[in-house]
């Protein structure tokens, strides 16, 4: 017993001898050092936001890193004076586009007790910077859009208008804005609303595709239409009283009781419901960023309530719903998923596309409904004011006066939200319009069909972004062209683009040169012309230009070669960094700031 306890104890000493002895080993005679005390942080690195442009490269939205220390971050509106582009960015901004965002950088650092610098540091997540984002949306159509809804929207008395503009043939949107009647703000999220009699031309090519004849003379009952016979149920009426008309008539004259008919007696309700679904109204493609808020196309079984969805109330949808289906009539029978987002960048935006599937069988289907819809604008139509003073616009279109749900749940009597939808030409359409002014007092055709007008007008003279060189064969000799905006144009880009349009131009010094910052109309003893003023400055040598005076919008035009520029206050430029001259090349930070009067 004490033999094993003793070699035990020798066995304990000796483990315990070589123990010390590593121990020592590696204190004073290793490289290596190991400290007790030790601690691990994680350290993370901002990845750079990623930059919103337009279809033609202009930026609209950045997103720069203030101070690095706090985080802070600063997002930056580069033409935050267009309050529905605005919202329209944040949501995209604030959507789920990864590429956008980038990956931020993670660090796994180890610190002894006594030391600031780390023994060792590890990177667990590669630094990768956010992606520019390239929109559809072409920000000089954007401007003429939103400059419409500034002018009429008071005119008019409305709360507010959504507009939204789109290339029927790619489902590509060139020009957008969302305004919500509820929080009486432009807003990133589509609200629906009850569309009226916009929803006819759907109810039509639907009726045309199961084999209704258009010639057909539907019985509209002088005007007044029960559709059970029960004395108790709410009539159905027309504003324009005929005896019985045919489908050309019932779209000219917007004839609720014909397109109620169509539904209940034509086409039959099941078959209603299947093309409507045809046209992927409800649904949006997985990518589009924004929120899409509505209750939609349900199916009812009142007779009475199925016979109203045929005119487009009963049911709500969005603007893009309405206007992806009407854009299937325009192009020839395809729907397309609308696009905001260009997944192939600015190199793509004319071609690029998504389509879902023929939902138009016949082209002449398509023929036969664009001509109806020119019926509506021509003389007698129920849209014939919105008839272009232009010989060269064939427009057609569809107009819907919905009534309002007031806090009761009931139709409102003198409250409205008034639409108008159309092309700009019946035989070759080039845009689908959209306009809706919520909470007016009249009709679509008196307060949308103007705006849809006005729009279009402005679109196809200016010479940039009409089809074409539309401009240079149709503009009027000796034009002021007061639609037209030379802002931002060379002397040279100006007077080309002045004889293109035949515009009378003239420069405020004719021996300057540079680019338009103003332009004025004045008038002489030979007449009116346009003035033009020009600023000298090193758009294309890397030098900062003089933008102290100028207005924001006339200052960014001078900037647009930087990519970083970040501004304070309103009014006009009193102070900008750098001064003058100095070296600013595309990469460079301007900051400038405005005030009311300088």
């Amino acid at each position: 017993m004490k033999a094993r306890l003793i070699i035990t104890g020798i066995f304990l000493f000796l483990a315990t001898a070589v123990f010390i002895g590593k121990l020592a080993h590696i204190q004073i005679f290793s490289d290596k050092v190991y400290y007790v005390d030790r601690t691990q942080k994680q350290r993370y690195g901002e990845a750079k936001f990623g930059r919103v442009l337009d279809r033609n490269g202009t930026v609209l939205w950045d997103k720069l890193l203030v101070d690095s220390k706090s985080r802070e971050w600063k997002e930056i509106y580069f033409h935050n004076h267009l309050e529905g582009l605005s919202a329209i960015l944040k949501g995209v901004a604030n959507s789920s586009i990864r590429d956008l965002r980038g990956q931020n950088c993670v660090w796994r650092s180890t610190f002894d007790g006594k030391r600031k610098t780390p023994i060792t540091e590890k990177e667990l997540t590669p630094c990768v910077e956010g992606k520019d984002i390239y929109l559809s949306i072409d920000l000089r159509i954007q401007e003429i859009v939103e400059n419409a809804i500034r002018e009429y929207v008071p005119k008019f008395g409305a709360a507010g208008a959504s507009v939204l503009v789109m290339d029927p043939r790619t489902g590509q949107i060139l020009a957008m804005t969302s305004f919500n009647p509820g929080s009486k703000k432009y807003e990133g999220t589509l609200h629906s609303f009850e569309p009226g009699s916009i929803f006819k031309p759907i109810t039509a090519i639907i009726a045309l595709e199961n084999g209704v004849d258009p010639n057909k003379r539907i019985n509209t009952e002088n005007g007044k239409w029960q559709v059970t016979k029960s004395a108790s149920e709410k009539i159905i009426k027309d504003t324009h009283v005929r005896d019985k008309c045919n489908m050309q008539e019932a779209m000219m004259y917007s004839s609720n009781i014909a397109f109620g008919k169509y539904v209940v007696e034509e086409i039959g309700y099941e078959n209603f419901q299947n093309g409507v679904k045809n046209f992927a109204v409800n649904e949006t493609s997985a990518d589009f960023p924004l929120r899409v808020s509505h209750r939609g196309f349900n199916r009812v079984s009142d007779l009475r309530t199925q016979a109203t969805q045929g005119f487009g109330q009963s049911i709500d949808l969005t603007s893009l719903d309405i206007a992806k289906a009407f854009s299937s009539v325009a192009n020839g029978g395809i729907l397309y998923n609308p696009k905001l987002i260009l997944t192939h960048g600015r190199d793509s935006a004319t071609t690029e596309r998504d389509s879902v599937r023929k939902v138009i069988s016949s082209t002449e289907n398509t023929r036969l409904l664009r001509q109806m819809l020119k019926g509506v604008v021509d003389s007698g139509g129920t849209a014939e004011n919105v008839k272009s003073k232009y010989n060269f616009f064939e427009f057609a279109g569809k107009t819907g006066t919905a009534q309002t749900i007031d806090s009761s749940g009931k139709y409102a009597s003198e409250t409205y939200n008034s639409s108008f939808i159309g092309i700009e030409n019946a035989a070759d359409p080039h845009f689908v319009c959209l306009v809706t002014l919520y909470g007016t007092r009249k009709a679509g055709a008196t307060v949308a069909g103007p705006v849809f007008q006005k729009i279009m007008e402005q679109i196809y003279l200016h010479p940039a972004v009409s089809p074409e060189a539309f401009a240079r064969e149709y503009a009027p000799a000796d034009s002021l062209c007061r639609d037209i905006s030379f802002i931002g144009h060379t002397k040279i880009a100006a007077l080309d683009k002045a004889s293109g349009m035949r515009c009378s131009i003239r420069f405020d010094d004719e021996r300057k040169n540079g680019s338009v910052v103003a332009q004025t109309i004045k008038k002489d003893s030979t007449g009116e012309y346009l003035e033009l003023s020009l600023r000298e400055h090193q758009r294309n040598t890397g030098r900062m230009p003089d933008v102290r005076g100028l207005a924001l919008r006339d200052a960014m035009g001078m900037l647009e070669h930087i990519s970083n520029v970040v501004y304070d206050g309103v009014g006009k430029v009193y102070e900008q960094f750098p001064e003058p001259g100095s070296f600013a090349d595309k990469r460079s930070m301007v900051r400038i700031k405005l005030r009311e009067s300088i």
